[in-house]
């Protein structure tokens, strides 16, 4: 199977929920990747950004890996992010996701260097695949990792046997255009990582999405999937615009991570912990957040 046929539809970003103490909360993980995988995802990548992967311990991030393998075993992708701030790291990771039984790393560039060229980029990669018994995915967040990967980096990489996938975050509409436009004939599959692009992006070559709020509201994701199968451009746009909508709470407390918390507890998955030093929600930002969400009709 080509890997623009194997890895595509909606993929949410798992969050991690954690206990009081910063331990993982394994059953609210599970809860969560059931909830999603009843929503008609096709898989969940866990240890990503939206999972807090650079902040909580090494104990929490293999936890995670383990749990979202076990319960995606057989019936969704689980993809496990590998991201760390050097090669070597990185792929002392890859090596531990693949011990777990994992079939597909998620690897950022290298980050926490200043000046970081593309020909580093390229190297990083080389190495990690080089040294890789598993698939490799890329992972381009500049947001956090202040280090963006160029579209013609990003197809030389396709280059590589063990790249089969490359997920978006830029949200950067113009360079996601280049991207999909220079890797329109090679087989890497190309899944946008922002909401608001979801519909286009798709529209316009993406094999799919990785949306946070995904987490949370698998269907209106994967309606959306549908929706542009079927060339239904108008009722696209028209739930993209509520998609948008329900985005606007994550701008209503002290992070995004922190909204993104208190809405497994919306949902009734887990407790709203986020990791250290990140502040929670005050009662006042979670009312304000629940009339977003009540105005969009999604609770």
């Amino acid at each position: 199977m080509k890997n623009k046929e194997r890895y595509r539809g909606i993929i949410p970003p798992i969050v991690t929920p954690l206990k009081e103490d910063e331990t993982l909360d394994e059953q609210a993980l599970r809860r969560l990747i059931r909830h999603c995988i009843d929503g008609g995802v096709t898989g969940v990548f866990v240890n990503g950004t939206s999972g807090e992967a650079m902040r909580v311990t090494e104990d929490v991030w293999e936890a995670a890996a383990r749990v979202a393998l076990e319960e995606g075993k057989g019936k969704i992708d689980v993809f496990c992010g590998a991201i760390d701030s050097s090669t070597a790291r990185a792929i002392e990771k890859v090596k531990k996701i693949e011990a777990m039984g994992g079939t597909l790393a998620v690897c950022t560039p290298a980050f926490y260097i200043k000046n970081f060229g593309q020909e580093e980029i390229v190297e990083h990669y080389e190495r990690i695949c080089n040294a890789s018994g598993i698939d490799i995915a890329v992972y381009n967040i500049p947001d956090t990792t202040h280090v963006n990967i160029l579209p013609a980096t990003i197809a030389r990489l396709a280059e590589l046997d063990k790249i089969v996938m490359y997920k978006d975050s830029c949200a950067d509409w113009q360079q996601l255009q280049e991207t999909l436009m220079l890797l329109e004939e090679r087989d890497i599959s190309v899944l946008n990582g922002a909401e608001e692009l979801c519909f286009v992006s798709m529209l316009c070559g993406a094999q799919g999405c990785i949306p946070g709020l995904a987490n949370f509201f698998p269907e209106l994701f994967v309606e959306l999937g549908r929706l542009c199968q079927e060339q239904k451009v108008r009722q696209g746009m028209e739930l993209q615009k509520r998609i948008n909508g329900v985005r606007k709470c994550l701008a209503q407390g002290p992070s995004w991570m922190a909204v993104m918390k208190y809405l497994l507890e919306v949902c009734g998955i887990g407790e709203a912990y986020v990791s250290a030093p990140l502040a929670g929600m005050t009662k006042e930002q979670k009312e304000t957040v629940m009339a977003t969400l009540k105005g969009q009709g999604v609770v």
